[in-house]
């Protein structure tokens, strides 16, 4: 029996959905849980946005990727399912927008508390449960229901590169030989790949488009050699979507270098069908 996979980890973690909805209902048992969720977690992510207290002067509204969640009172709670990947988290309160960038993990319910900062602007943070005393649900139903049918994986570029090279290091060449090997153990088919390198800010915009450009053919050619066949497309997104927040200067000393690490990666998609494991 074959099925097809969802977007999962290989080191780190790991898209593409359809609507839909679903009339199953199952109670997910977790610590201090507050709320039923509905469907099951094999393929896909929860994720779970909630205020905890707060002023009804302030109403954020929740986007997730380009489709609103729903707009949060206080101690209220809203949910939206995701394909296990790096997701974007967009949070409106009037002309204030503030964006968020996390992974969705596969098989999991993620509880992300929207709280307001200092700045006047929302941010939000992982917590582990939300209160059972959270039981209001935001007027905004949302029934989107994806259809998770490719692998998403997220490799460090420090793990695979010495920075600002395009070469493989050793420890780069086993990371990658490993998931050569996980692509022909694991996968019954491969339809496609998709390759995209990202780099961090310090540079020209034009070096940084052809540093990560080269990454990901890196990696692309050094799977072709050992999946031979298989359709893999490689591109470089430079500078273009970082995920870090909050790392200050353009200067390349020691300690900025450290801050940006986790926006030089290697982010690679698998589209095909898995072997049947369970």
């Amino acid at each position: 029996m074959k099925k097809l996979t969802s977007r999962a980890v290989l080191a780190v973690i790991l898209m593409f959905g359809i609507l839909g909805c679903t009339s199953q209902k199952q109670i997910v048992h977790k610590e201090d849980l507050g709320f039923t969720a509905p469907g099951n977690l094999k393929h896909e992510a929860l994720i779970v946005f909630y205020r905890k207290g707060g002023s009804k002067a302030d109403v954020p509204t929740v986007w997730l990727e380009n489709r609103i969640v729903g707009a949060l009172m206080p101690n209220q709670y809203a949910q939206s399912w995701a394909c296990p990947r790096r997701v974007t988290i967009h949070i409106e309160n009037g002309s204030d927008i503030a964006k968020h960038s996390i992974i969705a993990p596969k098989g999991e319910i993620l509880y992300l508390e929207v709280y307001k900062k200092r700045d006047g602007t929302f941010g939000i943070k992982k917590t582990k449960g939300m209160s059972k005393n959270i039981i209001s649900r935001s007027d905004a139903m949302n029934r989107y229901k994806p259809y998770c049918g490719s692998e998403y994986i997220e490799l460090n570029a420090d793990t695979l590169f010495a920075f600002n090279r395009s070469t493989l290091s050793s420890e780069g060449k086993s990371t990658i030989d490993a998931l050569a090997k996980k692509l022909k153990t694991e996968y019954f088919n491969i339809k496609k790949i998709r390759i995209e390198g990202h780099t961090d800010r310090i540079g020209t915009n034009e070096y940084n488009d052809k540093l990560s450009e080269a990454r990901a053919k890196t990696v692309a050619n050094r799977l072709k050699r050992i999946n031979p066949g298989v359709y893999i497309e490689a591109t470089g997104r430079g500078e273009r979507y970082p995920i870090t927040r909050g790392c200050l200067g353009d200067t390349p000393t020691a300690e900025l270098i450290e801050c940006l690490a986790p926006d030089r990666r290697v982010s690679v998609e698998i589209i095909g069908i898995q072997n049947d494991t369970h």
